[in-house]
C-alpha cells in the first residue's frame, strides 16, 4: 500500500489556508451567501449568471466558484453566488432559484440536491432564462445542457487503485457514502461496487450512510473497524466521508487498511501525507465551474451546447501530488504551497 513520508510537506501543507470572506451575493471572493438572504434585483445593463452550489460546506465548491468567476469574467458577466448550508436543504435551493429568477439574472446554473423536487420550479424559469445543470442531474428536459464528473467511472478508478494496493488475495470492503438517494453518492457507490465485484477474493458490506459529515463518518469508521478488525478497506464517497475515514484510521493507526476517498480538500492532502489516506478521486472542481458557466453564455449567445459534457477526474496519492497537473486540479486557488 502506498504511504506518505514526508513530515515537512505535512508541515507546509498545515500553514496553507483557503481564502474566503461571509457577505456579499456578488463577489471576486470565494464566500458564501446565506440561503436566508434574498437576492437584489439586477442594475439595467448588468450581465449577471446566478449560480448555486449543490452546498457551501466543502472546499470543492470554493473551486467550482472560482471556475465560474473566471469563465464569467471573460465575457463581461458577473456571478451572483448563493448556496444553501447543507446539501439536503430542498426549500432553500427552490427559494434561492426564485429569487434569482425575480432578481433578472440572465442565466441560472445549478446543482440540484434533488433532481426530482427540484425539477418544477427550474422548469418554470426555464421559460424565461436559460438553465444550466451543474455537477449534478435534474429529471427533466428544461436545461439546456448538463456538465458533470462522470462518477461512475471515478469511482470505478478508485475501485481499480484499491484491487492494485490490497493485491489479489482480495478481502473484506466497506463503502461510507454520504445521503442516501443522493445521484451523485449513489453514481459513485455503482461505479466502485460494479469494479470491485470484477475481482475475486473482494467480499463487501452493506453501505454506510455519513451524510457527508465527517465526525459522522468517523464513528461509523471506528465501528465497522471494531466490528470488522479484518476489514481491509475502505471507500469514501465525498469529501465529508472521506476526511471522517481518514480521521478515524489515523487516530487507530490502521495504516493496514487500504483508504480511497472522493474530492479533495487540505484535509485529504493532508491524509495522504500522513498515509492514513492512501489516494482520492479527484474532480476537476474549477473546471466544472468554468465549463457551465462557459456553456450558459454559449446559450445566451445562441450558440449549439452538447447535451451532457464530462469532466475527466484523476487519483492522487503521495506518488503524484506534486505533480503539475495535479496541482492545477487540486489547487486552483493556489493556497495549498503544493509546488
Amino acid at each position: 500500500m502506498k504511504k506518505a513520508t514526508s513530515a515537512c510537506l505535512a508541515l507546509l501543507l498545515a500553514a496553507s489556508v483557503f481564502v474566503g470572506c461571509s457577505s456579499g451575493e456578488v463577489s471576486s471572493t470565494l464566500s458564501s451567501t446565506p440561503s436566508s438572504v434574498q437576492a437584489e434585483t439586477t442594475d439595467d445593463g448588468e450581465k449577471v449568471i446566478g449560480v448555486i452550489p449543490k452546498s457551501t460546506m466543502y472546499d470543492y465548491w470554493k473551486m467550482v466558484r472560482l471556475g465560474c468567476e473566471d469563465a464569467a469574467a471573460e465575457e463581461g458577466y458577473t456571478i451572483r453566488y448563493q448556496g444553501t448550508g447543507t446539501d439536503t436543504d430542498i426549500e432553500g435551493q427552490i427559494k434561492i432559484v426564485e429569487d434569482f429568477v425575480t432578481a433578472g439574472v440572465d442565466a441560472i446554473v445549478i446543482s440540484p440536491v434533488n433532481p426530482d423536487s427540484l425539477a418544477p420550479v427550474l422548469e418554470e424559469a426555464a421559460k424565461t432564462i436559460p438553465v444550466i445543470i451543474m455537477d449534478g442531474e435534474l429529471n427533466s428536459d428544461c436545461q439546456k445542457t448538463t456538465v458533470s464528473t462522470d462518477n461512475v467511472s471515478a469511482a470505478a478508478m478508485g475501485a481499480q487503485e484499491m484491487v492494485e494496493a490490497i493485491g489479489p488475495e482480495g478481502g473484506l470492503i466497506a463503502v461510507v457514502s454520504e445521503v442516501p438517494g443522493s445521484v451523485q453518492g449513489e453514481q459513485r457507490e455503482r461505479g466502485f461496487i460494479e469494479e470491485i465485484q470484477k475481482n475475486e477474493g473482494f467480499e463487501l458490506l452493506e453501505v454506510f450512510y455519513s451524510e457527508g459529515d465527517r465526525t459522522k463518518a468517523a464513528n461509523i469508521t471506528q465501528d465497522i473497524l471494531t466490528e470488522h478488525p479484518d476489514i481491509q478497506g475502505i471507500f469514501a464517497t465525498n469529501e465529508g466521508a472521506s476526511v471522517g475515514v481518514s480521521l478515524t484510521i489515523r487516530d487507530e493507526q490502521r495504516q493496514d487498511v487500504c483508504v480511497i476517498g472522493y474530492d479533495s480538500s487540505m484535509d485529504l492532502i493532508q491524509s495522504i501525507y500522513d498515509g492514513a489516506l492512501t489516494g482520492t478521486v479527484a474532480q476537476d472542481p474549477h473546471n466544472v465551474g468554468y465549463l457551465s458557466v462557459q456553456a450558459a453564455l454559449k446559450v445566451l449567445k445562441g450558440e449549439s451546447v452538447e447535451a451532457t459534457t464530462f469532466v475527466p477526474a484523476v487519483y492522487v496519492d503521495a506518488d503524484n501530488v506534486h505533480d503539475a497537473d495535479v496541482i492545477k486540479v487540486l489547487d486552483p486557488l493556489g493556497t495549498l504551497g503544493l509546488s
